[in-house]
């Protein structure tokens, strides 16, 4: 298919591709003409039928466990199932969690046994969400513990949130979550060292994620519940943040994934001794060496697992430098500075007056030339 760019940017939606529906999984390519930088005209991806997205919700209260449930099972597309099953502490030890992939928890922290499953499901790379219980106990998990609950006089508004990276980000078309306009009536505070992924105007974290090997673990300073904020009133917000913790959960399970150049898990063991086996080009370039898969784009199996790798969109972006950052790096240095910006004429401008400038010198040297003195006549002595 051609694709017609308008400005530098185009949109295709809605093109379907028929494919073998007997084949698992598949992989693409998307190309466009060579230009000035070959490295990005180039695209791989590797796809596959999605696994249903399980979820396992825990929660103490109906009011709260209502639209988690709702959130959790109602999936952002036709093609993917959603099943979400909600048990109590005491039945997590008959949970399959070989196919889960978040679970949803609103009631004390787990400890003992309980702590151990949801520990060692995240160590494999699953999705854990905790709300704030009632009543808040002493127990600790990945190193936070539920304090008091706190009242505001007036409902608590979100004065900040990461909208640039993680489960808050912008969505594809740009456009941002409305987290804004999320309101907290009560919360939770909390005891432990956490990122901070929202803050409310008095300066408390709404939203925190600890430091984890592996999968993701995050808390809630408020829950669903009408009573504590509108995140089910409003909706928006909850259900993003639910599905996207949800997709991260299932792309373990997928045997089809995308990775960043030099960040894929690509294992060579052609010339060792362990039993694994080894990757093999399906499509890319064939000059690198079997030892440099994870370094170069391509698509790349393993039995029945495919891998597509691509150079990381940072490579990309144009980093701009502040200028505070820029006297901070040149201190000590003599340096120039030259400051433009889109639709200035300056640097026309700057290029007319060189050239009058070239102009000017030319002919004043024709001028020195041409009122050089005339050389007197030498006069000849007679015989």
């Amino acid at each position: 298919v051609n694709i017609e760019l308008q400005g530098g940017a185009a949109d295709l939606k809605n093109h379907s591709i028929p494919f073998d529906s007997q084949v698992p999984r598949s992989w693409g390519r998307v190309s466009i003409p060579s230009d000035a930088n070959p490295a990005d005209d180039e695209f791989y991806f590797a796809f596959e039928v999605p696994a249903p997205r399980k979820t396992i919700l825990v929660a103490s209260e109906p009011d709260v466990e209502t639209p988690l449930k709702l959130a959790a099972s109602i999936p952002p597309e036709s093609s993917i199932r959603c099943e979400t099953e909600t048990v109590t502490p005491e039945q997590l030890a008959s949970v399959e969690w070989e196919q889960v992939s978040l679970l949803l928890w609103q009631a004390p922290l787990p400890s003992g046994p309980a702590a151990d499953l949801v520990q060692a499901f995240v160590a494999r790379g699953g999705q854990v969400v905790f709300f704030p219980p009632r009543t808040p106990t002493s127990d600790s998990l990945f190193g936070v513990t539920w304090k008091q609950w706190k009242v505001p006089d007036s409902p608590e508004a979100v004065k900040s949130w990461r909208s640039d990276d993680d489960v808050l980000a912008r969505t594809q078309s740009g456009a941002a979550l409305p987290v804004g306009k999320l309101e907290v009536r009560q919360y939770c505070q909390w005891d432990g060292v956490l990122t901070p992924l929202a803050s409310l105007v008095g300066g408390d974290p709404l939203l925190g994620k600890p430091t984890t090997n592996q999968g993701a673990v995050y808390f809630w300073a408020t829950t669903p519940s009408l009573k504590d904020s509108n995140l089910a009133s409003s909706g928006v917000v909850l259900y993003a943040f639910v599905q996207r913790v949800l997709a991260a959960g299932a792309q373990v399970f997928s045997k089809a994934q995308q990775f960043d150049a030099r960040g894929a898990d690509l294992v060579n063991t052609s010339q060792g001794s362990s039993e694994e086996a080894v990757w093999t080009l399906v499509r890319g370039s064939e000059e690198g060496l079997s030892t440099e898969y994870e370094g170069m784009s391509g698509v790349y199996s393993r039995e029945d697992a495919l891998r597509a790798v691509n150079r990381t969109s940072t490579e990309d972006e144009v980093a701009i430098v502040p200028d505070a950052k820029l006297e901070k790096l040149f201190s000590g240095l003599d340096y120039i500075k030259v400051s433009d910006q889109a639709g200035s004429f300056r640097a026309l401008v700057e290029e007319i007056w060189r050239s009058f400038l070239v102009v000017m010198l030319g002919a004043l040297l024709l001028e020195a030339v041409l009122c050089l003195p005339k050389p007197a006549p030498i006069a000849r002595a007679q015989a």
